[in-house]
C-alpha cells in the first residue's frame, strides 16, 4: 500500500479505486453495476489486510458522491471506524503516533460526511475519444519556419483513445519544392545532439547530464492538433515492415515544434557538434531478412 498522507484518498489503493469507479461512471454504467464490478475485480485487495479498508472507504466515497450510498456499505464503514481497527493496521505498519492521531481525525470526518446526504449527485463527464490524425506509414509534409518543406513518417496509429496518438519520425528532408515519396524513401531520421539525462545512472540516484545523439522520434496527438493552426499535407503512404516499439520513456513533440527543429540545425551543431548517428527510414520501410 503506497501511502502519502492520512486522508481517505491519500494512498494508492483508494486513489486507484476512485479513478476506476468514475472512469466507468463517465462511460454510463450504473453505480450498482460499477460497484459489483470493482468488488469482483479486486478480490485480492479486499482480502489483503493492509488494503481492504482503503478499498471500502473509496467505494463508499464514490457511492456517496453519486448520492447512492448503499446502507450495508455505510454500516460496514461505520463499524471499521468506530472499532478503530484501521488505526491498529496503521500501528502495525509502524505509522507515527502523530499520523495515527491525524488518521483518526480524518476517519471521523469521513464518517460524518457519509452520514450527511450530499446535495447533488456528481455529474457524468462524457469522455471524448479520438482517432489519431494520420495512418501508420503516412508521409506528411509541412512548411518550416525557414520556408522550406520538411516531412515526417508516421510509425504508429490508434483508434478511439483519449488522446489519439501517432508516433512519428521527423526526417532530414528540407526542400524548397514539395517533397515526393521518393524523397521519403531516401530520407533519414533527423538526429539532433542535445543534453540528455543518463538514465542508467539515474536508476541509482545519480543524475548525470550528457550530450547525446537523440533521434527526433516522438508522439503527436489529435487532442493537441485541435489547438494548433498548422497545415500538413499527406503525400502518400509507405508500407512498414517493422513495428515501432514504444519504450517506457518517450518524448512528446508539440506540433509547432516540427516546424522549427530542422531549421535550427546550424545553431544546434555550433553548440554540441554534428551527430554521429544515422538512421534511415528504410529501417521500417524496407523488408529486412532476419
Amino acid at each position: 500500500m503506497g501511502t502519502w498522507g492520512t486522508g481517505i484518498k491519500s494512498n494508492d489503493t483508494s486513489s486507484d479505486i476512485y479513478d476506476d469507479f468514475f472512469k466507468l461512471y463517465n462511460e454510463g454504467k450504473s453505480v450498482k453495476e460499477i460497484s459489483d464490478q470493482l468488488v469482483t475485480e479486486n478480490k485480492e485487495l479486499i482480502e489483503n489486510k493492509s488494503d481492504s479498508n482503503n478499498f471500502w472507504f473509496a467505494l463508499a466515497l464514490c457511492q456517496w458522491e453519486c448520492k447512492q450510498l448503499e446502507n450495508p456499505l455505510l454500516e460496514k464503514i461505520k463499524k471499521i471506524i468506530e472499532s478503530k481497527s484501521d488505526l491498529l493496521i496503521w500501528k502495525e505498519l509502524e505509522a507515527t503516533d502523530v499520523d495515527i492521531k491525524q488518521r483518526e481525525i480524518d476517519l471521523n470526518k469521513f464518517l460524518t460526511k457519509l452520514q450527511t446526504e450530499k446535495k447533488t449527485a456528481k455529474k457524468i463527464v462524457i469522455t471524448k475519444y479520438y482517432n489519431s490524425i494520420f495512418k501508420k506509414g503516412d508521409c506528411f509534409i509541412f512548411k518550416m519556419i525557414d520556408g522550406n518543406y520538411g516531412g515526417a513518417l508516421v510509425l504508429t496509429d490508434e483508434q478511439n483513445t483519449e488522446i489519439g496518438a501517432n508516433f512519428i519520425a521527423l526526417t532530414d528532408i528540407s526542400k524548397i519544392e514539395k517533397p515526393t515519396i521518393n524523397d521519403f524513401k531516401e530520407a533519414e531520421v533527423y538526429i539532433k545532439r542535445e543534453k540528455d539525462v543518463n538514465h542508467l545512472l539515474a536508476k541509482f540516484g545519480k543524475i548525470k547530464i550528457e550530450v547525446n545523439d537523440i533521434s527526433q522520434i516522438g508522439m503527436v496527438t489529435a487532442v493537441d492538433f485541435k489547438r494548433e493552426k498548422i497545415e500538413f499535407e499527406t503525400i502518400g503512404n509507405l508500407k512498414l515492415y517493422r513495428e515501432y516499439k514504444i519504450g517506457n520513456s518517450f518524448r512528446g513533440i508539440p506540433w509547432n515544434q516540427l516546424l522549427q527543429i530542422v531549421p535550427n540545425k546550424e545553431n544546434d551543431e555550433k553548440l554540441y557538434g554534428k551527430p554521429k548517428t544515422k538512421i534511415k527510414l528504410s529501417k521500417w520501410t524496407k523488408w529486412h531478412w532476419l
